[in-house]
């Protein structure tokens, strides 16, 4: 009971949940960027074949947003989102590791004996 009593006079924690409603709204925003972001990745591969690479930076822009959005709010981070930190940045992808597949053992047949 200590607890919520420091909780409900602390300055700390209508501040948190303050950021926290805001980012929640926030958060809808970066639902709907994406969703325009995954309809004209369609478009363009429709028209063209190939994905927009402006979109993709994007799109993994966002979602990078998204995830320290969601960090945040659900308490697993205390660090909060751009505009208090930088506009997260796009990675590079990571070349795929192409392995040779492993050589089977050859397979050699032995004589059986005929069975009686």
């Amino acid at each position: 009971m200590h607890a919520f009593k420091e909780s409900l006079c602390s300055a700390d924690f209508w501040l948190r949940l303050l950021y926290t409603f805001l980012f929640m709204l926030v958060w809808q925003g970066v639902e709907i960027l994406l969703a325009l972001l995954v309809v004209i990745q369609i478009i363009a591969r429709l028209f063209t074949g190939n994905a927009n690479d402006d979109a993709k930076a994007w799109g993994e822009s966002a979602s990078l947003y998204a995830c320290q959005i969601g960090r945040y709010v659900t308490m697993a981070s205390e660090q909060k989102p751009w505009p208090f930190m930088e506009w997260p940045k796009p990675q590079p992808a990571p070349e795929p590791i192409i392995k040779p597949a492993p050589s089977e053992p050859e397979i050699t047949a032995e004589p059986r004996e005929p069975t009686p």
